[in-house]
């Protein structure tokens, strides 16, 4: 049986993808735009082209998906694009660009399905679409990217609750910036598969407390680029604060007052907080405090690389995540990990060897994590080893070939 699959963008580098082309049974992925890389013209249009340009398309291609096994609909890529690198456009018009892009993408993975007699494997986003577009009888799969949207809502309110101040930044996640509609939309989405794929036990979590069958949901962590996130060649002194690295969204979804209160609370001097990511709207949290903090909003790829390598610690409160990639990539880096349950921390490491695992808003205890590393250097250095040696276990090859097995699994409990 074949299978189709959809997605926008280099969703994780299309590695389901390829996944499923490896094993011999991908119809094709319906996706925005794929640069057919390989092709003459591609080539020579690429040679014409400034390189940044040029880059942003190759980065729309996989060695393992040649072009072939791809349907793009390039009106949707054009428009997705546009949006993505247009800052000004107002939060409402690119909410309803994404929205059309992705029932768009949706609607033509499942006719294509429909006609092939194919199964149908949708990301989040386009799966209502797909699924409500879907006439075969083959396993309807969704690869749940973030956990459900009812439990992130739930925990959101909650936060603007607790920290009115942070209210701007959390008005703009999704679950709760959305209109209802199409709140209820993402909501019926989850409940409309025959089988869940995910990358973390807290995504499965979600999925169980809103409804989904445990035993139809199976957990399947990413890997990382093991050759590119390595260790720094520099030992890490013990002289000097600690060097703490957080990477992601600067907002309070990604825990950023509970970091800051947390750094606050630290001896004068003991450490100081490099944080990497673009800045949604809590910037008071970071003027107004005194702890030496390093802002970084955008960085490229390997300036990221050179932060993790010089970093002691990688620190990640998140208060609600699907996954979290840059806990691979620290990890990679040799860099203990702090992070909470709400994230794919429980998956990756074990308490206290590979780092430690905290309660999301829980201060006193990230304060406590991040003064045992700081009185601990050795213990530091060892627990940096151990998080690059439980990092090879995660990487791509090892995800598609679970995602594979995976996927052949759910086809033959449904035939």
């Amino acid at each position: 049986m074949k299978i189709v699959t959809v997605h926008r963008g280099a969703r994780d580098s299309y590695q389901v993808a390829c996944a499923l082309n490896e094993t011999g049974v991908l119809e094709c992925l319906v996706t925005d735009l794929y640069w057919p890389a390989g092709r003459k013209w591609a080539e020579a249009l690429g040679r014409r082209l400034p390189a940044h340009l040029h880059q942003k398309l190759l980065n729309r291609n996989a060695e393992l998906l040649p072009s072939r096994a791809v349907r793009s609909c390039w009106a949707s890529g054009a428009l997705a694009l546009a949006c993505d690198a247009t800052g000004a456009v107002p939060f409402e018009l690119k909410r309803l660009s994404m929205r059309f892009c992705d029932r768009h993408l949706g609607k033509r993975a499942a006719e294509i399905a429909n006609a092939r007699d194919a199964a149908l494997l949708s990301y989040s986003y386009y799966a209502h679409s797909a699924f409500s577009n879907f006439r075969g009888n083959q396993p309807r799969i969704l690869f749940q990217l973030h956990p459900h949207p009812t439990s992130v809502r739930a925990i959101l309110k909650r936060e603007r609750e607790l920290h009115p101040e942070c209210s701007s930044s959390l008005d703009k996640e999704w679950e709760l910036g959305l209109p209802e509609r199409d709140f209820q939309t993402l909501v019926q989405e989850s409940s409309m598969p025959d089988y869940w794929l995910v990358a973390s036990s807290f995504t499965k979590e979600t999925l169980v407390e809103n409804g989904a069958a445990a035993e139809r949901i199976e957990v399947i962590p990413y890997g990382t680029d093991l050759d590119w996130f390595t260790p720094g060649r520099v030992t890490r002194s013990a002289d000097g604060p600690l060097r703490l690295l957080s990477v992601g969204t600067i907002s309070q979804r990604k825990g950023i007052k509970y970091l800051i209160d947390a750094l606050e609370s630290l001896p004068t001097g003991a450490a100081e907080l490099t944080v990497c990511g673009r800045l949604i709207d809590d910037a008071q949290v970071l003027r107004q405090t005194r702890a030496p903090v390093h802002l970084r909003a955008f960085v490229s790829a390997a300036d990221l690389l050179r932060e993790l390598r010089t970093a002691d610690v990688f620190i990640f409160p998140s208060l609600a995540e699907g996954f979290g990639h840059v806990l691979l990539e620290a990890m990679a880096c040799g860099l203990p990990v702090i992070a909470t349950t709400r994230t794919a921390a429980p998956d990756l490491i074990r308490n206290g060897c590979e780092g430690f695992i905290t309660e999301p808003g829980n201060v006193p205890d990230l304060v406590r994590c991040i003064e045992h590393l700081l009185r601990n250097p050795e213990e530091r250095n060892t627990m940096g080893l151990a998080a690059r040696a439980r990092a090879e276990a995660f990487t791509w090859p090892a995800f598609r070939r679970r995602i594979a097995a995976a996927v052949s699994g759910m086809i033959a409990r449904q035939a």
